[in-house]
């Protein structure tokens, strides 16, 4: 009996968007086991980091955010026209109920797929966001860190069981993040942005309107039966949560008894 030979990882695949397709395992990243490698390395850095910062002085870290933050938006703003692209393509040719649902997994790579896949990466990228609150001795609060951790596994699971709904999310979640990270990358720098106060409002905005473009999934899922079901249920369950505790930010942050001193909540809430 001979054993079957491990899986090559197809790092081809980072670059090459008209070929590109998911396949566990084999696609760079894919495996469970590499979420669960980056939450341990995540949540341990975090917890020494926040010990060696304990008596020290905050670094600042002005230069570094600046920069970090320019690339976040201008990434965001890469999957979100990318995304945006072939989503309109794939309605052209296949019919807008392939947007939201279809039961032709061969469908589901390409270029489309690449920038669900860029989309899924930047979320690792991402969690730097609590390092830099962490070492400039900024308070990272619940919702922070638990966005960070779960949409991770949330982008996964759109890939792995492959929901097409998800390129929705995608364009909603990208398109408020280049207003969100250029906003962080002016203010590092000193400068003054007008809507601050509108962001937290826009991402409230964004986890309610996934539960009314769910329905076109809902039905199309009933009558075509398309895969998928068991990330669209955890999606939801994730955006409701979510929900509410953007809310509860939102209201702790501009309530009446507030001033609106602080930003969005992607900072404090990522």
């Amino acid at each position: 009996m001979h054993d079957e030979p491990l899986p090559v990882t197809a790092w081809s695949q980072l670059w090459s968007p008209k070929d590109f397709t998911w396949v566990y395992g084999v696609t760079p990243f894919t495996s469970r086991n590499t979420i669960v490698t980056a939450w341990a390395l995540y949540f341990s850095t975090i917890l020494i980091l926040k010990r060696y910062m304990r008596d020290r002085a905050a670094f600042t870290l002005r230069k570094a955010t600046a920069l970090h933050n320019l690339f976040l938006c201008l990434a965001s703003f890469f999957i979100f026209a990318g995304v945006i692209r072939y989503t309109y393509a794939r309605a052209q040719t296949r019919g807008i109920d392939e947007v939201f649902c279809t039961t032709d997994t061969t469908s589901l790579s390409g270029p489309l797929t690449w920038f669900l896949y860029i989309y899924y990466l930047s979320k690792f990228y991402e969690l730097l966001d609590t390092v830099i609150l962490v070492l400039k001795k900024k308070p990272v609060i619940f919702l922070h860190w638990y966005h960070h951790a779960i949409v991770i596994v949330m982008v996964w699971s759109w890939l792995q069981y492959g929901i097409v709904f998800s390129v929705l999310g995608t364009i909603a979640n990208a398109g408020v993040h280049v207003f969100m990270y250029y906003y962080y990358f002016r203010t590092s720098l000193g400068g003054i942005v007008w809507f601050k106060r509108y962001l937290t409002g826009l991402q409230i905005v964004q986890f309610s309107a996934s539960f009314i473009l769910s329905i076109p999934y809902v039905y199309y899922h009933l009558t075509k039966g398309c895969g998928g079901g068991p990330a669209f249920i955890f999606s939801m369950a994730v955006n409701a949560s979510f929900l509410v505790l953007f809310i509860n930010f939102y209201k702790g942050a501009y309530g009446k008894s507030k001033t609106p001193a602080v930003g969005p909540a992607k900072k404090k809430a990522s």
